[in-house]
């Protein structure tokens, strides 16, 4: 009987871990794996069609939003790398990209008037010579050239064969709040570069493996509730121009305004209670659904062999 009382709590015990795999798969999104094949891995990048504007203004858009998870920490002389955004075409200085080197997720914001440290030059983001706008390089990862080589100084530091990091999105921004603010499910970048996008990059150098991993939307739940607020909003606005048309017809017609006014009544009343009750009914159903089918399968399978083995005991205790 232990044996028994033990198995099925096993199998309730798997049934409910598994039970909660879907609902962590569900917020995995897309991202590009980057691995290095020698020194200095760039490429320039147009930014997406799917974007609200597919060239920049450098004179107005100042920020960007980076979504990326570091693998490789340093570089081979043990300094951290760091990423780095070029205008387009190239030139110097860079805009320095200063990461998070913690293994996990993270989301940077980027000043894009920001310089390496120790040049002496200013911004180069400005119409003046960011005059191709329809793309943007990027380097994702950079040995210690935040503080570049002057004159003089030895620059032995190296991006290795192997070194990678992962990229979800490069974002770019006319205010600092909206970048702050980004996660990647908002529509508010003035460009972006998505995963997609990192995949097939021009002119690029030492960009070794560029691996696109396929994952879900972000909080994919809230397109279904959108919908139906939509769909409950157009079935309100179908409803008060058929009123509305009823209306009309029954002051022109004076010998049948009676019953037309009685036809708007009805519809004005019973519409909408129809309307919530279908809506409620909708999304209890949805939730309900949302309990995977073979989880109750396999506890339904485990409750009875319980049972089977109660009886069982039971028959035992009596022939003795």
């Amino acid at each position: 009987m232990k044996k028994f009382t033990a198995i099925f709590a096993a199998i309730v015990l798997i049934a409910s871990m598994a039970a909660v795999i879907p609902a962590h798969a569900a917020e995995e999104f897309s991202y590009v794996h980057i691995v290095a094949s020698g020194n200095d891995p760039y490429a320039t990048f147009n930014f997406s069609p799917d974007g609200n504007n597919t060239t920049i203004d450098p004179d107005t858009v100042k920020w960007a939003a980076i979504k990326y998870r570091t693998i490789t920490e340093t570089d081979n002389t043990g300094v951290q790398l760091i990423g780095q955004l070029y205008v387009n075409p190239a030139v110097e200085p860079f805009v320095p990209i200063k990461y998070v080197h913690s293994g996990n997720w993270e989301i940077t914001v980027v000043d894009l008037n920001s310089v390496s440290e120790k040049t002496s030059l200013e911004s180069a983001w400005n119409s003046s010579k960011y005059t191709d706008g329809s793309a943007v390089r990027f380097d994702p990862l950079e040995s210690n050239r935040d503080a570049e080589a002057q004159d003089g100084e030895n620059d032995v530091a190296r991006v290795s064969d192997g070194d990678c990091i992962d990229i979800a999105f490069i974002a770019f921004f006319e205010k600092e709040e909206d970048a702050k603010a980004y996660d990647g499910t908002q529509n508010t970048p003035y460009c972006v570069i998505m995963p997609e996008d990192l995949e097939w990059g021009s002119g690029g150098n030492a960009m070794g493996d560029v691996e696109f991993v396929e994952g879900k939307k972000p909080r994919p739940e809230t397109t279904p509730a959108v919908t139906t607020e939509a769909q409950t909003t157009e079935a309100q606005t179908t409803e008060a121009q058929t009123t509305e048309a009823l209306t009309t017809e029954a002051e022109n017609s004076e010998p049948i305004s009676t019953e037309a006014d009685n036809a708007s009544d009805v519809v004005t009343t019973e519409a909408p209670e129809g309307t919530a009750e279908d809506t409620d009914t909708g999304v209890e159903e949805k939730k309900a659904s949302k309990f995977p089918v073979w989880a109750i399968i396999l506890i339904a399978v485990a409750a009875v062999v319980l049972v089977a083995a109660i009886i069982t005991a039971l028959t035992k205790k009596k022939k003795a």
